[in-house]
């Protein structure tokens, strides 16, 4: 299952490392790769794994950037003002539709890919190319085991859930 409140954090960090960026586009790209994993356990469990398409680089930055955007513009000013009281006039503003808010998405997506190759053990990042079976999951699983030993050995507590201590 994912985890997706890991993901916020390297949105505001690329927002602060590049101020032009879009806040609400890192945001919102940032989760967006895991509204598949609900509908793929409901609808198709036991048939497909619980990240596929929006999970793959090409899902993500055709797909993903698409939904990212058009829930940045549509939704975002909306459930922001309402839950957090901010003034929907300057959200509006700061959603609309520019190609910075585009590329925000993007990079929310694809850093969403990034973090969850290292935090679990299967991942279609490089599908329909490569079979996520045979050399996607396997790598970023070695990957996953050695930086949870790094951790161990170092005293750091781990985040990798699923990952068995070695």
């Amino acid at each position: 299952m994912p985890i997706t409140p890991f993901h916020y954090p390297v949105a505001w960090g690329l927002s602060k490392l590049d101020k032009r960026l879009n806040l609400p586009g890192l945001i919102v790209g940032s989760f967006i790769p895991d509204i598949e994993v609900p509908f793929l356990i409901i609808f198709f469990h036991g048939v497909l794994p619980d990240h596929f398409i929006l999970h793959s680089l090409i899902g993500a930055v055709t797909i993903g950037v698409f939904i990212s955007t058009f829930v940045t513009v549509l939704l975002y000013p909306i459930l922001v003002s309402m839950f957090f009281g901010v003034d929907r006039v300057k959200l509006n503003e700061v959603c609309r539709l520019t190609p910075v808010l585009v590329l925000s998405c993007m990079l929310g997506n694809l850093f969403h890919l990034l973090l969850d190759l290292l935090m679990h053990p299967f991942n279609p990042t490089l599908w329909p190319f490569i079979d996520p079976y045979n050399i996607v999951g396997l790598a970023s699983f070695s990957l996953s085991v050695s930086l949870e030993r790094t951790c161990i050995n170092s005293g750091v507590p781990t985040l990798f859930l699923g990952v068995p201590n070695l």
